[in-house]
């Protein structure tokens, strides 16, 4: 017997994956099916879930089938997936995910700077944003010391602007941060 899911629960879903792992547990739990639906806006839940970093919500979601995806391989440090990939296709360096974010994007927000090393040397650069965000915003949000001094000594333009039209310093401020903001240049720190 299969029942179809309302387009609100599939919506509810991919929403709670951006952040509320509780939630996602009980909407999968009642409705299986749930793991492999996509919002109308173009998402799936562990879409949502590598977007924001959450690993907790990514670890569940593949547990219950979800697919290992490229930029959710990033996201995970799962070096032989990104490797694999790379060695099919290294134009997958360059490749974009949900959003519109860049794959560096994803290793970013993932804290993993050794498959952020594996993507610069196939092409992908620190400072390719989306509308969205660019990788230094991914590492503020993932609360990665580690990638963002990666990030900066590889480039990273830290007064790149967010979709709410903020810095990686502002962002890191906004976030109640202080430690990330104190590891971007205070020069920078005022640019605007």
């Amino acid at each position: 017997m299969t029942t179809e899911i309302d387009q609100a629960t599939v919506e509810e879903c991919v929403g709670s994956a951006h952040g509320d792992l509780d939630r996602v547990r009980q909407l999968v739990e009642r409705h299986p099916a749930l793991v492999n639906a996509r919002a109308r806006w173009n998402e799936t839940p562990i879409e949502a879930a590598a977007q924001l970093g959450r690993k907790d919500i990514i670890e569940y979601l593949l547990s219950k089938g979800a697919p290992l995806d490229f930029f959710t391989a990033c996201v995970l440090g799962r070096r032989d997936v990104v490797e694999a990939e790379l060695a099919g296709d290294s134009t997958r360096a360059q490749a974009r995910g949900v959003h519109d974010l860049p794959a560096m994007y994803f290793a970013a927000i993932g804290g993993q700077p050794e498959i952020a090393d594996l993507l610069l040397a196939r092409g992908a650069e620190v400072n390719d944003a989306s509308q969205a965000a660019a990788p230094i915003h991914g590492a503020v949000i993932g609360r990665s010391t580690g990638m963002i001094s990666w990030l900066l000594e590889h480039g990273a333009d830290p007064s790149t602007r967010d979709h709410e039209g903020r810095t990686a310093p502002e962002l890191a401020e906004a976030l109640n941060r202080p430690d990330l903001a104190s590891l971007f240049p205070s020069s920078r720190r005022t640019a605007g």
